[in-house]
């Protein structure tokens, strides 16, 4: 007799799987947790969270509040009174609608809950462990509800283990909550970290009060308001919002907040919206404050895509796209950017916040080939750490091996400085070739090199054995400098420079929370970053480098390039990264005429490199057109 094999799963199984899709972290609960209080009408909602939301996740709100009947029906699986029609969900508008996530929250954590709405005498508690519930019992609450949350993921150990430290889940909730915030500018928000105010808006109603709590009087101040397209006009809908000029440029779109009917949202369309109307205007790899609000009727969008609703779907997708590019095109165009003058204010800070620390260098004689002189490509000399500074917990070739996996076979190589290679100047991979029908070959071996000039203060171009070879003097001179520091900081901290002036920095509070709690790690990459009694962050030392960089912006940019994504890199992959934006900040750019001395040196120093053909940030270094090509152009073959 066959025995039967498929089985009906119990209901808190059921219910721990799909909590896997709705509860991927703790800003997961805070984010569908502050939905609830928002649908429910709130004008005060206060989150308070604990060791980055695993110990504890508390939001209390004003709202309506439920009855005791209604309090037990939220816990059960798909129990909403947000809809109640198969056509209900044609036209949705409000935040929650699947009844999903407090049934879900309660199967893989302990949960509190106290509310109380005007028609009952008084308010109630249940708590809720595991899925299993006790109460409702009497609780002298006042008019709304507060949901705690503890442990969470304390039955799904395979889920918790998967959950980064406390600072960076914190930064994550952080990011959160700052996005309702600017979302609903009327609603007073209270975001702490066990009870030490994190951040705070006063629910004014004006979209700018809320922009200042969370970015700070710098930077919205410069923000420009978003031009409402002509073509909105009597559409039913509305566009509006912020954005900052392109000199106020950030290093991530970590400061963008798109909202649609209200409702935080990430969908490729509106990035790539945005990504192409800013490309006009901020560099590569810099993005906009961006604060955009986009109203449309709740038909002409499918909000049912995804578990977590951060996916929508447009039914004029074209149109949406047209319309987000139009405006921040509009905004910024015709703008006229002049850099403010610096306040005298701002040059008047005291060096009480400078450090003590040794930066003192040890020298090092260099041998040149006898044809090249001292220059700018003289290796530098190295650097002698202070006595203070105590190596990092773990060195930084033990930390690379952690993030092998994910980087490319350039960064499995670069530190392996041991290594002996075969051939001298061939590379560890093969060069791609660059796509357009470019007609040079890759570079694998230079055999004789010799460079003959310097084609537009940019190029050098030699020849070997095989023809005419070019260089790119910037990346070039990028791996060689990077080869160096990864040499010189393999296993230590980065050496610091104090500055003479501190500078205020422009952070978001996810990025104070990274500072609180990263603190020794920052310090091991050269930075210095101090709170003061304005409530304001300094930094008094950045690492050393070759040249100086001491205006306030390029020292915001490099700190804001280090904590970027910080919660999504090791500690390993973070200092190669800074490491290769020294070396790209620091070496000889494009334009820069340089001497027949200065050349030789610099081709030598780039052929003692474990990889000379490709950059740090994996561009070509030499190109190669061979005799045979120049022949056949001449019709000499």
């Amino acid at each position: 007799m066959a025995t039967e094999k498929i089985k009906i799963l119990d209901g808190e199984v059921i219910n721990r799987i799909a909590a896997g899709e709705v509860v991927e972290r703790p800003a997961s609960v805070v984010k569908e947790l502050i939905e609830n209080a928002i649908d429910a009408g709130a004008t005060k909602i206060e989150v308070e969270i604990k060791e980055g939301g695993q110990k504890s996740i508390e939001i209390t709100d004003n709202g309506e509040g439920m009855s005791p009947n209604d309090a037990l029906l939220a816990f059960m699986p798909h129990a909403t009174s947000k809809i109640s029609t198969d056509e209900d969900l044609e036209s949705i508008s409000t935040l929650g609608f699947r009844g999903e996530a407090l049934p879900t929250i309660s199967a893989v954590s302990h949960i509190t809950l106290s509310t109380h709405c005007d028609s009952e005498p008084t308010g109630c508690r249940i708590s809720i462990d595991g899925g299993k519930i006790r109460g409702p019992e009497p609780d002298a609450f006042p008019r709304g509800t507060r949901i705690i949350v503890k442990n969470l993921f304390y039955n799904t150990p395979a889920r918790r283990k998967f959950l980064k430290s406390p600072g960076v889940e914190m930064s994550q909730i952080s990011d959160i909550v700052c996005h309702y915030m600017m979302g609903y500018p009327e609603i007073a928000f209270k975001f702490t970290k066990s009870n030490v105010k994190i951040t705070s808006s006063n629910g004014s109603g004006n979209l700018l009060d809320a922009v200042l709590a969370v970015y700070g009087h710098e930077v919205a101040k410069n923000l420009i308001p978003l031009k409402e397209p002509p073509s909105l006009a009597n559409s039913g809908m509305s566009l509006k919002g912020f954005i900052s000029p392109p000199n106020q440029a950030r290093p991530s779109s970590r400061y963008t907040t798109t909202l649609v009917n209200r409702r935080v949202v990430k969908t490729k369309l509106l990035n790539q919206a945005i990504v192409r109307a800013c490309s006009a205007f901020f560099p590569k790899g810099k993005f906009p404050v961006l604060v955009l609000d986009l109203r449309v009727p709740p038909e002409l969008i499918d909000v049912n895509v995804h578990p977590q609703k951060t996916e929508i779907r447009f039914k004029d997708e074209r149109w949406v796209f047209a319309i987000i590019w139009e405006a921040i095109q509009m905004s910024l165009s015709g703008l006229k950017m002049v850099s403010a003058p610096v306040s005298q204010s701002d040059s008047q800070e005291t060096t009480e916040f400078q450090p003590e620390l040794d930066t003192s260098i040890e020298t090092k004689t260099i041998e040149l080939p006898s044809d090249a002189n001292a220059s700018m490509f003289t290796p530098p000399p190295s650097f002698k750490l202070p006595d203070s500074y105590k190596a990092a917990q773990t060195s930084f070739s033990q930390m690379s091996n952690q993030s092998q996996a994910n980087n490319s076979n350039y960064e499995n190589h670069v530190f392996d400085l041991n290594e002996s290679s075969q051939e001298v100047f061939s590379t560890t991979r093969p060069m791609q070739q660059a796509q357009g029908g470019n007609a040079f070959t890759p570079v694998i071996k230079l055999s004789n090199p010799k460079i003959l000039a310097q084609l537009k203060n940019t190029y050098l171009l030699g020849e070997d054995d095989e023809g005419l070879f070019i260089v790119d003097q910037h990346v070039a001179h990028e791996r060689v400098l990077f080869d160096q520091f990864v040499k010189t900081y393999r296993d230590k901290p980065l050496t610091a420079q104090p500055l003479l002036f501190p500078v205020p920095l422009k952070l978001l509070p996810s990025e104070r929370l990274i500072i609180k709690e990263q603190l020794n790690e920052i310090k091991a990459l050269g930075f210095s970053v101090q709170q003061e009694e304005d409530g304001l962050f300094y930094v008094t030392t950045i690492p050393v480098s070759d040249k100086k960089t001491n205006d306030t912006q390029s020292i915001q940019n490099l700190l804001s390039e280090v904590l970027n994504g910080w919660e999504g890199r090791s500690l390993a992959e973070i200092k190669t990264d800074l490491l290769k934006t020294m070396a790209c900040k620091a070496a000889v750019k494009a334009g820069d005429p340089l001497t027949p001395s200065e050349w030789t040196s610099l081709l030598n120093q780039l052929l003692k490199t474990d990889n000379p053909f490709t950059c740090p940030h994996g561009r070509p270094i030499v190109l190669r057109l061979t005799t045979r090509q120049i022949e056949v152009g001449f019709l000499r073959a």
